[in-house]
């Protein structure tokens, strides 16, 4: 079949319940990670039946629904539009609630708060990578997130940041205010990327930061390199002909 069948529908055909529990691991990575984290039950994200039952029904559907309907549906711009927006909106409240759930155990400490922040919404693309490591028999695909930080965890580092200074009143806003602004600068962004070609906003930043820290460490030139190596070989050349002599 086509679409997003084509992808991934063989090995959810020849391997359905390892497909089912791959994708059942990636939507509650979230919240397997921060409890993990917190040191709470790794179960808890299964604990709600309507959201589990849901993530099922739309792994059947993607993978094994009549007519490959759920690609078909995906074309569509405005459908793509709902999803991807309703998607950033979720991983904001993921990113909130584990803030949230941080603050609980580590009061006012804003470290922890912003890293298992972090962890609410991103940790999907750390096992994600993992995922098709498993599925396309690569060990290098599972080393792709840390080795290039996709926009992902570099937005949910900045709006985790962003709830955890509000959560510890640093920054004056609420909550709520809070939510709306990452949730309308996230979704912003990637409409942005997706629709208009836009590069990653981080890009810039990240080269900026890059260079500053590489100062003290910079490599030499090539040229450089060069001339050293052509010294080198003079100076031995000429004690040879020394000896020679």
């Amino acid at each position: 079949s086509s679409g997003i069948n084509a992808e991934y529908g063989e090995f959810a055909h020849d391997h359905p319940l390892a497909s089912l529990a791959g994708n059942t691991m990636i939507i509650n990575a979230g919240g397997i990670l921060v409890a993990a984290a917190l040191g709470k039950p790794l179960m808890g994200p299964f604990a709600n039946v309507m959201n589990t039952l849901t993530a099922v029904f739309m792994w059947w559907f993607v993978y094994f629904g009549p007519g490959d309907m759920a690609f078909k549906l995906y074309k569509f711009k405005p459908v793509q539009i709902v999803l991807m927006a309703a998607r950033e909106t979720r991983r904001c409240k993921k990113i909130l609630w584990a803030v949230s759930s941080a603050a609980a155990v580590f009061d006012g400490q804003w470290i922890p708060l912003i890293l298992v922040g972090a962890l609410g919404g991103c940790s999907g693309k750390f096992l994600q990578t993992t995922e098709e490591s498993v599925r396309k028999h690569s060990a290098e695909i599972s080393r792709g997130e840390f080795l290039q930080i996709s926009f992902v965890t570099k937005a949910s580092l900045l709006i985790s940041g962003i709830l955890s200074l509000i959560k510890i009143e640093v920054i004056p806003l609420t909550i709520a205010q809070g939510l709306f602004f990452c949730s309308l600068m996230l979704v912003s962004a990637n409409l942005g990327m997706a629709l208009a070609g836009l590069p990653d906003p981080f890009h810039p930043v990240a080269n900026a930061t890059w260079r500053m820290v590489s100062l003290a460490t910079k490599r030499p030139s090539k040229d450089a390199s060069k001339k050293s190596t052509i010294k080198v070989d003079k100076d031995s050349s000429h004690k040879e002909m020394k000896k020679d002599k």
